[in-house]
């Protein structure tokens, strides 16, 4: 199987939704189940099926959607951690709402307070820290919804039967000019 037909519909979709999934405000609608990782996988599927001069099968859009999936949470990412450290810069503390927090449980052990305490000091790598944790979750959870969304896409989008060859347009040649009359 050639899925090198897969990577140009991937890219758009991926990058599509991972920049409006961290775009702040229109980051909210992935709130909706993942609307925009969803469609991610469904625009990135219909990209595939326009493109493809066969039938489309729904492993096929699957595969996109795993692929479109992984591709948005790197960008996602990419595009927080500047995000992430312009609102540190500009004045959400990261590391006083954390010792805050710490303070309201009590119960929490003097060593992992501790540890804590160390992690969350420096806004930075706070920030570091809750976008690399924030990158295995979207690793998993977009490629998983993306899937969703190609599968859609495909079952929307894709009208042949598998195995039906789009045939291109024939082309009438317009009739040859009359012959000139006999002299």
């Amino acid at each position: 199987m050639n899925d090198a037909g897969l990577v140009k519909p991937a890219l758009v979709g991926g990058v599509l939704l991972g920049v409006l999934s961290v775009i702040p405000g229109i980051h909210l609608v992935n709130c909706f189940c993942c609307a925009w990782v969803i469609g991610g996988g469904v625009v990135a599927a219909h990209l595939l099926v326009k493109a493809s001069p066969v039938a489309v099968t729904l492993g096929r859009g699957v595969a996109l959607g795993l692929l479109t999936g992984a591709i948005g949470a790197v960008v996602d990412t990419l595009f927080s951690i500047p995000l992430q450290f312009l609102m540190a810069r500009l004045g959400s503390n990261i590391a006083e709402q954390a010792r805050h927090t710490l303070d309201a449980f009590p119960e929490i052990p003097a060593e992992a307070r501790d540890l804590l305490g160390r992690i969350f000091s420096d806004a930075g790598s706070a920030s570091l820290l809750l976008v690399t944790v924030a990158l295995f979750f979207k690793l998993v959870v977009y490629p998983l919804m993306a899937m969703l969304g190609g599968a859609v896409g495909v079952a929307l989008f894709e009208k042949r039967r598998p195995g039906e060859i789009m045939q291109p347009p024939t082309v009438i040649p317009p009739p040859p000019p009359p012959l000139p009359p006999p002299e």
